[in-house]
């Protein structure tokens, strides 16, 4: 697959240099439901071999060009389970998590007389885990709680250098209530990465540095924040 903007140079000309990407996907799936549909899994095994693998190689800043990666061999696991019972009758609790471990990896790719054959392929976190738990009263009251981990990123070809792992905590809370018969407001707070962690919300593979700068290889995350706000649905 090729797409537009990866086809033209930083000045808008085409680039005559790059191939379109092709690779051979080999899938392995299980989706179920258990304990009388209160429980749902999912489970699937990939692996993935992709030649001519596109990649962003910044050539100024905010200024990036497509270039071809040679081979890479793209394996991973991924595992979604969800649970969801009453307490009582009025209280329900929805436990939830979500697992993926990749194995992304140059299989055939030399740039500038430099062999990256076997490094781990640049962008790409080692595992990603989400965990969660929903509860609801009444279908009025709602409280959620996510966990979010990434693991160590490669920030460049050589695997010199990795962006931290990182965890963040997300708080929601919402009450829905009629208001004038016909109108139905929501009103919800929450609390964004309660322990103020510092993290890199997006990363730049083989970033390089000019003007004597430092190469800036991402964009760090917001600190904690906090929100609160009302909807309205008229009925």
């Amino acid at each position: 697959m090729l797409r537009l903007a990866e086809t033209l140079t930083p000045e808008g000309a085409i680039n005559p240099e790059i191939k379109p990407e092709t690779g051979v996907n080999y899938e392995l799936g299980l989706k179920a439901q258990w304990l009388d549909k209160s429980l749902y899994t999912e489970l699937a095994l990939y692996t993935v071999q992709v030649n001519d693998l596109l990649v962003a190689e910044r050539v100024g800043n905010d200024q990036y060009v497509g270039r071809n990666a040679g081979a890479t061999d793209h394996n991973g696991i991924e595992v979604l389970v969800n649970y969801r019972t009453h307490l009582t009758t009025n209280w329900m609790v929805q436990p939830y998590g979500s697992l993926a471990l990749n194995d992304y990896s140059f299989d055939e790719f030399t740039d500038n007389d430099i062999n990256y054959n076997g490094n781990d392929l640049t962008g790409v976190a080692d595992k990603v885990i989400n965990l969660g738990l929903d509860l609801k009263y009444k279908n009025r009251y709602s409280f959620h709680i996510n966990y979010r981990h990434n693991g160590n990123i490669p920030l460049d070809d050589a695997n010199t250098i990795y962006s931290d792992s990182y965890k963040l905590v997300n708080l929601r809370t919402d009450y829905t209530f009629n208001f004038l018969n016909k109108l139905q407001a929501a009103a919800y707070a929450g609390v964004n990465n309660v322990f103020d962690t510092a993290y890199a919300a997006q990363v730049l593979p083989n970033a390089t540095g000019f003007g004597g700068a430092a190469p800036r290889y991402y964009y760090p995350g917001e600190p904690i924040n906090f929100y609160v706000g009302l909807n309205f649905n008229l009925n």
